[in-house]
């Protein structure tokens, strides 16, 4: 499940270079449709989306999650760094998280959480940003991109670990975008 959220996710965090926005935004409501369609349906369960024990919602969200995107900025690197967000930092914190994070647990709001899942999202998303803003440097100036590594990680780790039931594929790149882009406004 972690494995198709990072990969469908980091692939599609390129497409605005490969694909027009258009595009874009009707494979995202093509690709819901097609999860909604697997979710309902039992006997077609798709490998890698099939719904799990828990409730969560994050399966239908992450292609939502594409479509806002795409709708919200034409700025490439914007929506890359948004959905990267997303699928890396967010896939990769479960996956560290469930793999060994098994003594440091936390809950929030009846969630399971772990600090190394937390500190890896943290990590992660930083990088994310530290480098992928290099290449908005004419949009983001120098001070903007400082105090965008420094504050945004720890308020996406925040959104993600207090928003539950998936609803984090959306608020987490919404939260990336509408960071940028007042950034790039300031």
């Amino acid at each position: 499940r972690k494995f198709t959220h990072i990969s469908v996710g980091t692939f599609a965090a390129f497409w605005p270079w490969l694909i027009s926005w258009r595009s874009i935004q009707l494979i995202a409501v093509a690709m819901t449709v097609v999860v909604l369609i697997n979710r309902h349906y039992q006997r077609l369960h798709l490998r890698g989306i099939a719904k799990n024990s828990r409730e969560t919602y994050g399966d239908v969200l992450l292609a939502p999650a594409i479509l806002l995107c795409a709708l919200l900025t034409t700025n490439k690197i914007f929506f890359t760094l948004a959905i990267l967000t997303m699928s890396l930092a967010d896939g990769l914190a479960a996956v560290v998280g469930k793999n060994y994070g098994r003594h440091w647990r936390y809950k929030v709001f009846h969630q399971l959480k772990t600090v190394i899942g937390s500190m890896t999202f943290w990590f992660v998303s930083t990088c994310i940003l530290g480098a992928g803003l290099l290449y908005a440097h004419d949009v983001i100036g120098f001070n903007h991109y400082v105090l965008l590594v420094l504050v945004l990680p720890p308020v996406l780790t925040i959104v993600e670990n207090v928003i539950g039931l998936g609803l984090d594929n959306i608020f987490v790149p919404l939260a990336v975008i509408i960071a940028l882009q007042i950034a790039q406004t300031a």
